[in-house]
């Protein structure tokens, strides 16, 4: 019943005759059903239908409704927890195995072309035992990743975060040096009980200014810089990575054209002392998907109206991207919804939060939100 009277409300707000209603109540049914429905961020008991309903209704009759409604349905992007889990299903075979196939390769002198004879050496075993993976954010899904690879990567190797403990990392350590000795029928050296493959990894990049970014005296930032620190430190985890040839491997599942540029050029400065850095994307979000201002004028004009942002939104924390979050924090222009959460990269008109003077479509709750 809820969502009969949903569909008519939206029917009604849209002006839409029976023959148009019929016409898109199959179109956003199959939207609901397929992906959208799923929002966890959704008010108890509510809806896709029913919430773009009420985002529908501030606006005003007539072409900023169709607008809005166009852009919905021609230019969003959710990305559901089931195509998420494929993607970092996806990144062991599709980046971290190829590095180190290709570094065993290089060690043996071996064609990296022979997949198979470079898995069976104990060479490559061995660099996949001193492997460990971290976890950058909440996002990284590291318990999916490790069940998605069990043949590959042990519970011993793969961490949700990357803040360890001194107990955790002396523990890490001796498993690892118990797996070697089966590998190599021999008790391995300290250097070799140490791991010379660090993956890091993340959800989402829409800006990679959280990720790494420098300050106004030019002093590094970010998630990046902050565990690089650590790796080079001569305690803490950094006693668990080898002191010289440390591959240090971050992966994103999904990231923006301006979060890759953003992340590769910064990374080319930074120092890492234990060894290089590599950074790679399983999935890109090319530089079209970003609103533009032509193609995307219509629905960039309502967002640029004052009546349809709430300025509290514009914090402490949103000022690191130097830009109003009404087109998305670093001015992001993303028409991107995660199943999770909505990236605040996006337009404000999508994600706004309950607690804001503006409706969401896919209301984001922040981690930074202000207590009520």
């Amino acid at each position: 019943m809820k969502k009969d009277l949903a569909e008519n409300l939206l029917a009604k707000i849209m002006g839409w005759t029976d023959a148009e209603k019929a016409m898109q109540r199959a179109r956003l049914e199959s939207f609901a059903s397929y992906k959208y429905d799923e929002y966890q961020q959704f008010s108890p008991g509510r809806r896709f239908i029913e919430s773009l309903a009420l985002w529908l209704a501030q606006f005003d009759a007539g072409n900023e409704r169709r607008t809005a409604y166009d852009f919905v349905c021609k230019r969003l992007i959710f990305i559901s927890m089931d195509e998420m889990n494929h993607l970092v299903e996806l990144s062991f075979p599709t980046i971290i195995r190829p590095l180190l196939i290709a570094a065993t390769a290089a060690e043996l002198g071996l064609d990296p072309d022979h997949i198979k004879a470079i898995l069976a050496t104990r060479e490559y075993r061995m660099r996949l035992r001193r492997t460990l993976v971290l976890g950058m954010s909440d996002g990284a899904r590291t318990d999916w990743f490790r069940r998605a690879n069990p043949q590959d990567m042990s519970n011993e190797q793969v961490f949700h975060a990357y803040d360890v403990s001194e107990g955790k990392t002396g523990d890490m350590v001796k498993k690892l040096k118990s797996a070697l000795s089966q590998i190599l029928d021999r008790d391995p050296t300290d250097e070799e009980s140490r791991f010379e493959h660090v993956v890091l990894l993340d959800d989402f990049s829409a800006s990679g200014t959280s990720a790494i970014r420098r300050d106004d005296d030019g002093l590094w930032d970010g998630k990046i810089p902050k565990i690089v620190a650590m790796l080079d430190a001569d305690g803490g985890l950094g006693s668990a990575i080898a002191d010289a040839g440390v591959t240090l491997v971050i992966v994103v599942y999904v990231a923006s054209e301006q979060a890759i540029l953003h992340t590769r050029e910064l990374l080319e400065s930074l120092t890492f002392s234990k060894g290089s850095i590599l950074f790679d994307v399983v999935h890109r979000l090319g530089a079209e998907i970003r609103l533009d201002d032509v193609r995307d004028a219509p629905m960039l004009a309502l967002a640029n109206q004052d009546r349809y942002f709430d300025p509290d939104v514009d914090d402490r924390h949103g000022a690191v991207g130097k830009k109003s979050k009404r087109l998305g924090y670093a001015e992001g222009r993303l028409p991107v919804v995660l199943g999770h959460n909505t990236p605040n990269n996006s337009i404000f008109l999508i994600w706004a939060p309950d607690e804001t003077t503006v409706r969401g479509l896919f209301p984001r709750v922040d981690r930074h939100r202000k207590l009520q």
